[in-house]
């Protein structure tokens, strides 16, 4: 028996904008998710200046949704 094999080409395409959350490391408070980096920041220098707290991470997120790219097409997903 001989083996076969068949590739494929994916492609991902986002699903939303980033979304951003800070939160405190200390406390374990957490803001909001929120589409700014900017405000995500913001809210753990108010954190910090309400409470002293120090210590903070901020996370990103994104989804994506992979397609399976037809290679005999230009290669785009197809629409859902």
């Amino acid at each position: 028996m001989r083996a076969r094999y068949r590739f494929a080409e994916w492609t991902l395409a986002a699903d939303a904008e980033a979304r951003f959350a800070g939160e405190c490391l200390d406390c374990g408070e957490r803001c909001a998710d929120t589409a700014s980096a900017d405000e995500a920041q913001g809210w753990c220098l108010k954190h910090a200046g309400l409470t002293g707290d120090r210590c903070f991470a901020m996370k990103g997120s994104q989804f994506f949704t992979a397609y399976l790219t037809n290679a005999a097409a230009d290669g785009t997903p197809p629409t859902t």
